[in-house]
């Protein structure tokens, strides 16, 4: 139906959306750590993480609706 359609649409884009945010996360982490920034760099790798790993939560959902 029309409903399960925009849901899988609006889940993809927060998927992408979250996939995008955690690799400019962890693009930082590697910024602060070369320029020898390690607090910021554990932080903004920890973000990084917490995003990718909400994004794969979101892709394998909607893997397992599919099939």
């Amino acid at each position: 139906t029309n409903n399960e359609v925009e849901k899988e649409v609006f889940d993809m884009r927060h998927f992408y959306f979250r996939l995008v945010i955690g690799i400019v996360w962890l693009a930082a982490a590697i910024v602060s750590g070369v320029s020898a920034n390690i607090p910021f760099a554990v932080l903004y790798a920890v973000l990084g993480v917490v995003f990718l790993l909400s994004a794969y939560s979101i892709w394998k959902k909607e893997k397992g609706n599919r099939g």
